[in-house]
């Protein structure tokens, strides 16, 4: 999996979020972005909601920053993690892995399986020994703090500790070297100090429990004021006209911090006799107390300087002071965006290892859409292959069909010279008799079918595909792209011609069978004509047909051009369909009758459904009117009554004035039988068309009328 080509490094301190993005430029890094983002009150005020405070601050960073697309790495101060370093005798590498977690069961002050860890090998080339770094956090630590990010809506990449950031920062931009001299890392917090050394290529770590709260709780002892205005006065202590009393109440810090340094090095001095350092490097804010370089400088007997730039990043016009002055708080976002990109001197990553597969996961899934899509190329070019040789072998079939047409007339010639000689019957003729009982079985369904399509061919509104008469009334009725249909006939024929056909010659009194009703495919030269070949007297026969014909109207303004453009026009584009036993003939000349509705044309329904209610009032309490009408008067009432039983129509009383009445008329005609069942091949396609027709919710723009079953 490649690497990212930028990344975000991300710090939640006491004071404020820090935050750096890093992007590849050819062989170098830029920063393309940073961010020092202050909480309303430092984290360590008493009684405040700590998990709250970072989530806030969290939620207003990513509302400013773009996160998305880039790897987002973050710290864990030194305070809140584990490291411990402990030499390895020399061993074959394949092992190093148990060796080190022998290690870690032991140094770990935790059972291990509450926590998380990782480790790093240190190694030189002309030295055999093997030293190894482990480094852990216990779980519901980390779990807290990813907790915090999901709640702003981030995910993370990887968690480590911020004085391992800080050392890949340091030796990322000062180029660092096993040869390059020992040197000293101090990142002052806010209530530890991260103690880095980095000699001969190895590295080495401490935490001392000592930060800039101690000297601002220093000052509140001394001066007996709030935290927050002893905070304002550390900060301005260099300026103030008590500096001599602050420096003087904050020396006992002073002198714990020295005492502290002191023991850390004089155990790093026994473990490593021949180690020399020669500098100590200050990091963090607290490096900004006057004095206290050259107080570190005359206790420690060394030189100390305070990061004052970076020197393989920066920051172009009207913002490069602004970041200068803020170097000194980036180091750990700087370390942090360099593991992102992939640039740093030790990895550790102390995220939940399911959270870790996520994210892998997540990165990897454009590279699996790449595969899925080449696997689709390779499928669609075995298809392509496989379709040449399936018309290269329908090809080869085509040319041995004369060859085989002759060899089967051979055989049937043959077949019937058997039979006189035999003096059976062949019972083949019955059974094939009985077979054609079922043929064109299927005629009406499927023309209903196609009805049905031709209607949804009238691109009608959604709302008259629906029940819901509120919104098909909310439609102005000359703009409802809909058909009535009164009535559908049909008219079979046998040797008459279609509409727009030759007349045909047929004598129907002369008996033929069903293989001379379709001219059989033209016999070989030279063949005899066999009896299922021969003319029929009287001359050409048409094939049987159906002459079908509806009745209707429609209300939209257009009426000629609804139907004569959609109606006629599928049936003329689907004359010949996949699966159907005819042929549909629609001529231009399909529309036989087409006028506008004169009177008003309300349905009798609408008038009579209140006389109805009165007689179904009648019958329900049990006293039927006497009419002192006419015998046909009073059919005619009993009519009506009959008549309310049925259900009212929502759209009855609209006016039909200005609808369009018609008569379209087109012919069917039928096919061989024998097509008809190779037509039965596509049938699972029909199938599905079918279930798309009968799937709930929907009806055909021919809505059915209630009273009226022969409507579509």
């Amino acid at each position: 999996m490649p690497k990212r080509s930028h990344s975000w490094g991300i710090e939640v301190g006491s004071n404020a979020i820090k935050a750096i993005q890093l992007v590849r430029q050819g062989d170098g890094i830029e920063v393309a972005d940073y961010d020092i983002l202050p909480f309303k009150k430092i984290l360590t005020t008493p009684d405040l909601d700590v998990d709250e405070a970072i989530r806030d601050n969290l939620r207003r960073f990513f509302s400013r920053h773009d996160t998305s697309g880039a790897r987002v790495i973050v710290s864990v101060p030194g305070s809140a993690a584990f490291a411990k370093f402990a030499k390895l005798p020399p061993i074959d590498p394949k092992k190093i892995s148990d060796i080190v977690k022998f290690e870690a069961v032991q140094q770990i002050p935790f059972p291990i399986e509450q926590v998380e860890w990782d480790y790093q090998v240190f190694m030189r080339p002309d030295s055999p020994d093997v030293e190894v770094g482990i480094f852990a956090i216990t779980k519901d630590r980390v779990m807290r703090l990813v907790g915090n990010y999901r709640a702003a809506g981030q995910s993370l990449d990887g968690v480590t500790l911020s004085a391992l950031a800080v050392y890949n920062a340091m030796a990322y931009d000062m180029d660092l070297t096993p040869e390059s001299p020992g040197m000293i890392f101090m990142d002052m917090g806010t209530t530890s100090t991260d103690v880095i050394i980095v000699e001969g290529g190895n590295l080495w770590l401490r935490t001392l429990p000592i930060g800039g709260n101690n000297f601002t709780e220093a000052i509140v002892r001394a001066f007996k004021l709030s935290f927050a205005k002893a905070e304002k006065l550390k900060r301005e202590a260099a300026t103030s006209k008590y500096s001599r009393q602050i420096f003087q109440a904050m020396r006992p810090v002073f002198t714990d911090l020295i005492q502290e340094m002191q023991r850390t090095l004089g155990y790093y001095q026994s473990i490593n006799r021949d180690a020399k350092l020669e500098q100590l490097i200050g990091v963090g804010s607290c490096f900004r107390l006057p004095g206290i370089k050259k107080f570190l400088h005359q206790q420690l007997q060394i030189d100390v300087h305070r990061l004052e730039e970076f020197k393989r990043i920066g920051v172009e016009g009207s913002h490069a002071a602004d970041f200068t002055s803020h170097a000194l708080n980036l180091a750990t976002v700087y370390g942090l965006a360099l593991q992102g990109l992939g640039l740093e001197r030790v990895h550790a990553n102390i995220l939940p290892s399911p959270i870790i597969k996520q994210r892998l996961w997540q990165a990897k899934q454009p590279w699996v859409a790449g595969a899925a899509a080449a696997l689709v190329v390779a499928s669609a070019a075995t298809w392509v292959r496989l379709e040449v040789d399936k018309s290269q072998f329908k090809a080869g079939i085509a040319q041995s069909a004369p060859l085989v047409e002759q060899a089967t007339q051979e055989a049937n010639q043959y077949l019937q010279q058997w039979r006189k000689i035999e003096g059976g019957s062949d019972p083949r003729s019955q059974i094939e008799g009985l077979r054609r009982l079922l043929d064109y079985r299927d005629l009406w369904p499927k023309l209903m079918h196609d009805l049905t399509l031709a209607t949804r061919a009238l691109d009608a509104q959604p709302q008259l595909m629906i029940t819901d008469y509120n919104a098909i009334k909310e439609i102005p009725r000359q703009d409802r792209r809909r058909m009535y249909i009164d009535s559908i006939t049909a008219q079979y024929q046998f040797g008459a011609a279609a509409p727009g056909m030759p007349a045909s010659g047929f004598d129907p009194s002369v008996l033929c069978t069903i293989d001379q009703i379709w001219p059989q495919q033209q016999p070989n030269p030279g063949a005899e004509a066999t009896d299922a070949q021969t003319a029929v007297p009287g001359g050409d026969i048409q094939p049987p047909s159906f002459l079908i014909t509806i009745k209707g109207s429609t209300p939209y303004r257009d009426g000629p051009k609804l139907i004569g453009q959609h109606f006629i026009n599928w049936l003329q584009e689907n004359s010949s369909r996949q699966g159907r036993p005819y042929r549909i003939i629609a001529s231009n000349q399909a529309m036989r009758r087409i006028e506008k509705i004169a009177s008003s044309g309300r349905t009798r329904r609408a008038t009579t459904s209140r006389l109805a209610r009165n007689g179904r009032t009648a019958v329900q309490r049990g006293k039927p009117r006497t009419s002192q009408r006419s015998g046909a008067n009073s059919r005619t009432s009993i009519a009506e009554i009959l008549d309310s039983l049925l259900p009212d129509r929502p759209l009855a009383d609209e006016s039909r004035l200005g609808d369009w009445s018609f008569e379209i008329q087109w012919t069917v005609q039928l096919l061989r039988p024998e097509e008809a069942r190779q037509a039965e091949g596509a049938r699972s396609a029909e199938k599905t068309s079918q279930h798309d027709l009968a799937a709930p919710g929907t009806r055909s723009p021919a809505v059915a009328d209630s009273r009226m079953g022969g409507r579509l």
